[in-house]
C-alpha cells in the first residue's frame, strides 16, 4: 500500500529524514562554520536592505507632504476666453500637478473653463494676442453672426467664396468682432474674401 499525505507511515517517515540530516547537518556546520555565519550575514542583509527601503519611502513622503510649493490657482470662475485672474497659494507637493504653472500667468487667456481655486496647468492657458501668433502672420477683424463657438488661441479653418484658403488663429473676441490671424502665405487672397464679406470660419480640431 502506498503512503497517503495523512497516512500515519508518511509523517513516521519524513520523521526520520529529518533525525537523519541534522546530525549531518550539525556536523557540516561544526567542520565549517563559515556557512553558519554566511547565513546569518544573509539575513541581517535582507533584513537592513528591507528596513532601509521602508524608511527611505516614509522619508520620500514625509518629504513630499511636508515641502511645498508656490503656484497658482484661479481667483475666480474663468470661462474659454477669459484673461486669466490668478492668485499664489502654497502646496504640499503631493497635492500639486507635475505642469503646475510656478511663474504668475499675466495677461494670458483662458482656453478651458476654471472653477475659482483651481491649480492653473499650461493646458489652461494660451497666451497673449502677442504670442499667439508665429512672426509675420495679418490679423483681420470679421463679424461674429456666423462664427462657431471660439476663444482665443483656437484654430481654425478660413473659408471664402467656397473655398479653403488656409488655417488660421483666433487671437480676440468681443461682442461683435472675432480677429483672426493668418500666415502672410495667404493673406492677399483673404483680404479679398474679407473686403466681400465672404469669409466664413470653421472650427478645426
Amino acid at each position: 500500500m502506498v503512503p497517503t499525505a495523512a497516512s500515519p507511515e508518511l509523517g513516521a517517515q519524513r520523521w526520520e529524514i529529518r533525525m537523519l540530516l541534522l546530525p549531518r547537518l550539525r556536523l557540516a556546520l561544526a567542520r565549517r562554520p563559515w556557512i553558519y555565519w554566511l547565513f546569518v550575514a544573509s539575513c541581517a542583509a535582507i533584513v537592513w536592505s528591507t528596513l532601509t527601503t521602508s524608511q527611505r519611502e516614509l522619508a520620500d513622503q514625509r518629504r513630499r507632504w511636508g515641502e511645498t510649493r508656490r503656484v497658482w490657482v484661479a481667483a475666480v470662475d474663468i470661462a474659454p476666453g477669459d484673461l486669466v485672474r490668478s492668485v499664489a497659494h502654497d502646496y504640499p507637493i503631493a497635492m500639486v500637478p507635475a505642469s503646475a504653472l510656478d511663474d504668475e500667468p499675466i495677461d494670458v487667456i483662458a482656453t478651458t473653463p476654471m472653477a475659482a481655486g483651481e491649480v492653473l496647468v499650461e493646458s489652461d492657458i494660451a497666451g497673449t494676442a502677442d504670442n499667439l501668433l508665429p512672426s509675420g502672420w495679418v490679423v483681420f477683424a470679421l463679424e461674429r453672426d456666423s462664427t462657431p463657438a471660439l476663444h482665443p488661441g483656437s484654430t481654425v479653418v478660413v473659408f471664402g467664396s467656397g473655398q479653403r484658403w488656409c488655417d488660421g488663429v483666433v487671437v480676440a473676441i468681443d461682442e461683435d468682432l472675432i480677429e483672426v490671424g493668418v500666415p502672410p502665405t495667404c493673406a492677399d487672397a483673404v483680404s479679398v474674401q474679407v473686403a466681400g464679406g465672404m469669409v466664413v470660419l470653421a472650427a478645426s480640431g
